[in-house]
């Protein structure tokens, strides 16, 4: 008798299996999962594309190491879209945008920007419309 934790159902008395049978993964949701991962779609919707529920990445993520291999296929080509896109950004010559586009979202390197919440001597900030509208707000 396996530990529930430990990737594999629990056999109770007599041979039954106790627990939820595993969730089957079909050769077509295998195939939208990994053009999903190619094109850098985040792991818990490529979950969804394989039948877990929303929210369950504990699940999702024993179904990957119980099957290393599908694991590695996604891997594989979650890195392989990442080279092809990341060369597209490089090969644009649009100059140092795209290499600072790139370097923003692998890298880390973010700008920051802050905005005051709170009006003078921590009192409540009154906002005019003019100036909601040019941040995209109401007008």
């Amino acid at each position: 008798m396996k530990a529930k934790g430990s990737g594999d159902l629990v056999k109770g008395g007599k041979g039954k299996r106790v627990g939820r049978p595993e969730i089957q993964i079909s050769a077509e949701q295998k195939k939208t999962a990994t053009r999903a991962a190619y094109l850098g779609m985040p792991e818990d919707r490529i979950a969804i594309i394989c039948g877990f529920a929303s929210g369950n990445p504990t699940g999702w993520g024993q179904y990957l190491v119980r099957h290393p291999e599908f694991k590695r296929e996604l891997e594989t080509a979650r890195v392989t879209g990442e080279v092809e896109m990341q060369g597209r950004v490089l090969d644009a010559g649009n100059g140092w945008q795209g290499s600072a586009w790139l370097l923003e979202r692998t890298r880390g390197y973010v700008a920051r920007a802050s905005l005051e919440h709170t009006g003078k001597g921590g009192k409540e900030l009154s906002v005019s419309g003019n100036l909601l509208g040019a941040f995209g707000g109401q007008k």
